[in-house]
């Protein structure tokens, strides 16, 4: 299926295909990278693991959504939109998203304990966590935003996108056995950073900037065990209050957004009502 545009042909922006992309991403992420790890002894061999594990599978993904993003027709609007910061309604306060999420991990990188990993593994861990930025960002906050845009309303983009987000690191989380209870504390968590990631595109009207606050942290995290668990470390607690700040802000940007939404539905209608005949 698809669209005529000229000489090329876009194909239709549709949720399952954006699905299917996403489906394929996390079993190639989660499923082809734990095979890799495994048969590099990853264990044992950090430097081995990040880069069969990680480099190998997103490396290709990555290639992968890079084509179909340029081939699809998808590729200005995957990258680029109107930023909320600037807009009207101005919401300025939307670029509060990538600056606490900045702030947050300067701090997990200032807690590091560089004098655990050696150079090799702070270099394999921050190019591959920033891979790992780059390629979920462009499936999630790319790909599947610009589907859903075609055809729902912003504040189902932002909720449907933000909890497949989560959603997609369960694999992982079944695969190193973690129980329910917790894995469904963390999917709501990373939900909540979906929605940040989010706030962050939409504030600064860029894919590239969720990328990399996505990427940094990742290695921040990562960094926090010398690069030796691809889950990364728990939070230290001087983080608690940005953390508690950010949850905060990911329900106030939810409300933002459902009121967009709900106002873009009075102006149809509104427009709506002023075509009909009398």
């Amino acid at each position: 299926m698809t669209t005529d545009i000229g000489r090329r042909r876009e194909v239709p922006r549709l949720f399952w295909i954006a699905l299917v992309a996403c489906a394929v991403y996390v079993v190639m992420a989660a499923g082809l990278g734990n095979l890799l790890s495994a048969a590099v002894d990853g264990e044992n061999h950090p430097i081995a693991d990040w880069l069969a594990g990680t480099w190998i599978p997103v490396g290709i993904m990555i290639i992968v959504g890079l084509y179909f993003a340029r081939r699809s027709g998808w590729w200005k609007d995957i990258w680029h939109e109107h930023p909320v910061a600037v807009g009207r309604p101005r919401r300025w306060w939307w670029l509060a998203a990538p600056l606490l999420s900045l702030v947050s991990t300067v701090i997990l990188f200032s807690l590091v304990p560089w004098s655990e990993a050696s150079a090799g593994i702070i270099v394999v861990v921050l190019i591959g966590a920033l891979g790992v930025g780059v390629g979920e960002e462009l499936y999630f906050r790319g790909i599947l935003v610009t589907a859903l845009r075609a055809h729902h309303s912003e504040f189902v983009v932002l909720i449907v996108s933000s909890v497949m987000f989560g959603l997609a690191h369960v694999v992982g989380y079944l695969i190193g056995g973690l129980p329910l209870g917790l894995i469904l504390f963390q999917v709501a968590f990373i939900s909540m950073d979906g929605a940040l990631y989010y706030a962050a595109r939409r504030a600064t009207g860029r894919l590239w900037v969720p990328m990399l606050l996505h990427g940094l942290n990742d290695a921040a995290l990562f960094l926090q065990t010398a690069g030796r668990n691809h889950e990364g470390a728990e939070p230290p607690a001087t983080t608690g209050v940005i953390e508690i700040v950010l949850i905060a802000l990911s329900v106030a940007i939810a409300i933002s957004v459902l009121r967009e939404t709900l106002r873009d539905r009075r102006e149809r209608r509104a427009t709506a009502d002023t075509r009909e005949p009398r």
